[in-house]
């Protein structure tokens, strides 16, 4: 038996220590800290999906951290820069991001369904088993990652898809998303041309592949012609309107741009009175922005960002983090508003009436593809005189008679405050051209607006949708219902 005194003792460790320092071995403490990386899941059918992991920034070794899923737009790829904004803001806050190339984009495979429950939403449950095997990932239980979802738009969708189907996630953001894919792209049954064809580029773009009812839609759109009933019915398919919507209980912030034409505010709207209606935890955002040009001051910058990080510190974190009032909006004089819910309680309604004739044919044009502008072939109503703001939906109850060189077609409705039109939205109204008296009431596009000058402007075209094609004149009433209330308070302004 051999006696080690202390002396000999230290002299070992000495020795141990030069030697792995030399050989390059380290202790547990010093381990490396996470590394990014990129790596491909295979999803229920065989199809492999481009997943990309950053770790939150300074995650010690050994350490996990609650995680945020971040998708992309229609068209895109997932974000693999861990420095870009989407990734760099969530990750110094403490949380691992993680990125993918949905099914049909960037390097995946398939073909992309338009963030459909069996195929897209399938793809979500397998990126959510592969994270709960990441040892940088928080976890509830086993196979159960702490885990809240963001992105916009297509990277918006997915997010209510995913948690109407799987109950691992925990709370998401869905940024300038929809309700019904149907009321988006044929709102009141009028091809919105301008979006529509500016889809089909992008989903079409380098090898990006769709299923055969995107590409049949996208001949549509050339043509202005409106789906059949199998095809109405696979977009009705597509999104959280319905069955999906009543399923989704998470904590859900929903974000809409007051100038988005493509997802306006109505479709934000429609999905947070249903969340509130079965007792969702549900803030509503409207921010200058989205799918649309911001014509008027945005408001602060950051202020979305640093509400998106409050509600995951709040719901993944835990933590006794304010979140700021149920529903918050910028004006158009860019002063960002609180309330406790929408629509606001102070909320009354005032009407103005007016009638005139309106000639229109295929000569007829105004705005752009993504944005209406005051056109110069229109009839107008007055706004009334009203202190406060109109914020939410105004309603036009038109009752007309006319005729044309078709039985249908379709006017718009603007609401113009000098060389601008709030919120940039034209709605579509479908009239019949038969010289008998018809009456239809259509709600316009909602607005948070200060102006006490709107005019409802009624014309024959719009760049949004599809050109005029018929030449005709319509004699009408039209009755113009404002929701106009007090302006709500201005809000502490977070990220400044």
């Amino acid at each position: 038996m051999v006696d080690l005194t202390p002396v000999t003792v230290r002299r070992i460790l000495v020795l141990l220590l030069t030697l792995a320092v030399v050989l390059g071995v380290t202790s547990p403490a010093a381990a490396a800290p996470p590394a990014a990386r990129s790596t491909t899941v295979t999803s229920f059918d065989g199809t492999s999906i481009v997943v990309n992991f950053f770790p939150a920034a300074g995650l010690p070794a050994g350490e996990r951290a609650p995680s945020v899923l971040v998708g992309p737009g229609w068209g895109g790829a997932g974000e693999t820069d861990p420095d870009a904004p989407a990734v760099a803001g969530l990750r110094q806050r403490g949380y691992n991001v993680l990125t993918w190339d949905p099914r049909g984009f960037g390097r995946s495979g398939g073909a992309a369904s338009v963030d459909h429950y069996r195929y897209e939403g399938r793809d979500m449950q397998a990126l959510l088993s592969w994270l709960a095997r990441q040892p940088e990932a928080r976890l509830d239980r086993t196979g159960d990652p702490r885990v809240g979802m963001a992105g916009g738009s297509y990277g918006g969708g997915i997010q209510f898809v995913t948690a109407a189907i799987d109950r691992r996630v925990d709370a998401i953001v869905p940024t300038i998303a929809w309700n019904s894919l149907v009321n988006s792209l044929y709102p009141n049954h009028t091809p919105k041309s301008g979006w529509g064809n500016l889809l089909c580029a992008f989903g079409s773009a380098g090898t990006n592949r769709v299923v055969a009812q995107v590409k049949e839609t996208c001949g549509l759109a050339a043509t202005g012609g409106l789906p059949d009933a199998a095809l109405e019915a696979w977009w009705r398919d597509h999104g959280p309107a319905g069955r999906l919507i009543d399923r989704v209980r998470v904590p859900t912030m929903i974000v809409q741009g007051t100038v988005d034409t493509l997802f306006p505010l109505r479709e934000g709207i429609a999905n947070y009175q249903a969340l509130r209606a079965n007792g969702t935890p549900v803030k509503m955002v409207w921010f200058c922005g989205g799918h649309g040009t911001c014509l008027t001051p945005a408001g602060a910058a950051g202020h979305v960002e640093a509400l998106t990080v409050a509600w995951f510190d709040r719901w993944l974190k835990r933590a006794r983090t304010n979140t700021g009032p149920g529903f918050e909006y910028v004006d158009d004089a860019g002063v960002w508003r609180g309330a406790p819910k929408y629509p606001l309680a102070t909320t009354h309604r005032v009407t103005r009436s007016g009638s005139g004739t309106l000639s229109f044919s295929p000569a007829d044009t105004s705005g752009s593809d993504v944005a209406a502008a005051p056109a110069t072939n229109a009839v107008s109503v007055p706004g009334p005189a009203y202190r406060g703001q109109v914020v939410g939906s105004p309603t036009v109850k038109l009752t007309y008679r006319g005729t044309g060189t078709a039985p249908r077609t379709s006017l718009y409705a603007q609401l113009v405050d000098g060389t601008k039109v709030a919120g940039n939205f034209a709605t579509a109204l479908p009239v019949t051209l038969d010289g008998k008296t018809h009456t239809l009431e259509v709600p316009l596009g909602a607005v948070a607006w200060s102006g006490a000058t709107l005019v409802l402007q009624i014309t024959g075209a719009s760049r949004l949708y599809y050109p005029q094609r018929v030449t005709g004149s319509v004699t009408y009433r039209a009755t113009v219902t404002y929701p106009v209330t007090p302006p709500a308070h201005a809000v502490r302004i977070s990220g400044n």
